[in-house]
Formats: structure tokens, C-alpha cells, sequence
């Protein structure tokens, strides 16, 4: 790249403006952020319409690099875990999620692989099944997830928005939380035998 390239020239020229621009990004995910943590009631009340044994887990504290809200069952065996072996979640990156591009919260089923509930539901060819059908993700963490994104904009319709990632939600418990069911029943009657 050289000095007479027309994009560093645009850059020299506007220097100042593009680097307070930049400067927003941080702003806004920030206000992001405390917007995603003020979701606790809406949770919470999608918990209680999913059933009396769904329970919740929020992490959102500001020292928490990945916040993000937890749903178990009862009969899961879970209660009282900070981190349970399987949960449906959602979840973003403190400080980085804007709400655009791959900056967004992302939902779906969260169980380690390194743990036998983890290698359970991978196995599992319900789970599979469910995440194809769902067109999910995998990786270490997740046995499928995805990224929500506004319909619309999200500057302008926060609770349209807010409704689609409870949607989202919803939607990954009604699809994983049978598979998560049916793999802590086995893991349970593996340990009785």
C-alpha cells in the first residue's frame, strides 16, 4: 500500500471523523450490553410459560466476558450449579456485541464435549437431528447454536427484538430439551449400574 493509494488518502484526509466514529463501537456495545443484562424479567417470565420445573441461571455480571442466561430443567438434576453440564442458552460477548455482523447473541444448546453429557448429546442423533433441522452450529461449547439477528433495525425496535431472541429461545428448549432429558436419563442409569 503506498501514500498515493485513493483509500489512504481518504483516510489522511478524514482522519480525525473516522476515529471518532470508530470510538462509537465501544459506546454501543456497552449500552448493549446493560440492555441484554435488563432482560432478566423477560426470562424469567419465558421460564415460567415453558413450565413450572424450567429453571433459570443469569450471568451477566459486568466481570463476565461471555454473559448469559441459562434454562434447565428440575428432573435434569442441575439445580444449584453456577455452570450445569447442559443448558439451553443465550448468550453474547461482554463489550464486543453490537447487535450486527457476527455481533450478536446467539442461542441454543450449551454442553461442553469434554463433559459425558456433552459427548452424550452429540451422540445423540435426536440432538443431531434437531440441529440440522435447526441449521445450528457447533463448536467445544455448544452442541448447536445460532445467531439471532433483528428483523428489522434494532435501534428502533428494541422490543421486537427482544421478542425474537425469547422466540429463539423458546424455540431451541422446545427442540434440545427433550434430547437433554434423554441423555441425563441414560448418563443416570449408566451411574446405577
Amino acid at each position: 500500500m503506498s501514500l498515493d493509494d485513493e483509500r489512504v488518502q481518504f483516510y489522511l484526509r478524514h482522519a480525525e471523523q473516522i476515529e471518532q466514529w470508530a470510538s462509537l463501537r465501544s459506546a454501543a456495545a456497552s449500552a448493549v450490553d446493560g440492555w441484554l443484562a435488563d432482560l432478566v424479567p423477560h426470562i424469567e417470565e419465558l421460564a415460567r410459560e415453558l413450565g413450572s420445573d424450567v429453571r433459570v441461571g443469569v450471568n451477566v455480571g459486568d466481570d463476565v466476558g461471555y454473559p448469559l442466561y441459562r434454562l434447565t430443567h428440575s428432573a435434569w438434576g442441575f439445580d444449584g450449579q453456577d455452570d450445569p453440564p447442559a443448558s439451553i442458552a443465550l448468550e453474547w460477548v461482554r463489550a464486543r456485541t453490537t447487535i450486527s455482523g457476527a455481533s450478536k447473541p446467539y442461542v441454543g444448546l450449551r454442553a461442553p464435549k469434554t463433559h459425558d453429557i456433552g459427548a452424550r448429546l452429540r451422540a445423540s442423533e435426536a440432538v443431531v437431528q434437531a440441529r440440522r433441522g435447526r441449521r445450528d452450529t457447533s463448536n467445544a461449547w455448544w452442541v448447536g447454536y445460532s445467531f439471532v439477528s433483528p428483523e428489522g433495525d434494532f435501534a428502533s425496535d428494541r422490543d421486537g427484538y427482544r421478542d425474537r431472541l425469547l422466540g429463539a429461545l423458546r424455540a431451541a428448549w422446545e427442540a434440545y430439551a427433550p434430547g437433554v432429558s434423554a441423555a441425563v436419563e441414560v448418563a443416570g442409569n449408566a451411574g446405577r449400574a
